[in-house]
């Protein structure tokens, strides 16, 4: 009986381990231009966008190392700059956004 168990933990852990293709890292078609802009100025060094989920959704946070505020451009998925504290509640945000995933970094191809 004990084999049995065993065995069946083993097969539940095989399949609880599949493999799984990750999401694309795609970057949004209404975030090329702002890219663009940034990389033509010639002051995207050190520029980058992370995916994160947050409440299900994601969201795009540009950013950019020489830039004196750290959450100026953040969007929904759809492309709507967000407005800390009228759509989302940065406090929140903070705590339990996840799942960060690089989309762009300057000197990438779009």
């Amino acid at each position: 009986m004990r084999k049995l168990f065993y065995i069946a933990l083993f097969v539940v852990a095989l399949f609880a381990c599949e493999d799984r293709e990750p999401d694309p890292i795609i970057v949004p078609e209404w975030l090329k231009p702002r890219l663009t802009e940034l990389e033509n100025s010639g002051e995207c060094y050190g520029c980058r966008v992370q995916r994160w989920t947050y409440n299900e959704e994601y969201f795009y946070h540009l950013y950019c190392d020489y830039w004196s505020c750290a959450n100026c451009e953040v969007y929904h998925y759809d492309g709507t700059l967000v407005e800390w504290g009228v759509t989302v509640d940065p406090a929140d945000f903070e705590a339990n956004k996840h799942r960060p995933i690089i989309v762009w970094q300057c000197g990438d191809e779009l």
